[in-house]
């Protein structure tokens, strides 16, 4: 469930920018994305964050 939430959160955030500009703030740092996921009602760890990065960010 909590990968879903994720997904749901990030999907959100493309097209709020509000949303996006508070994800943008928080940086590398994956509690307050969470914390800001709650804030909306997305309930997702940290961990899950992280996970979600490794797996969606473009290889460098």
């Amino acid at each position: 469930m909590s990968k879903k939430q994720l997904e749901a959160f990030f999907t959100k955030a493309q097209g709020d920018r509000k949303l996006k500009h508070q994800i943008d703030e928080c940086g590398s740092n994956n509690s307050c994305i969470a914390a800001v996921g709650k804030r909306y009602g997305h309930k997702f760890s940290p961990a899950n964050v992280s996970h979600w990065k490794r797996d969606h960010q473009p290889a460098t």
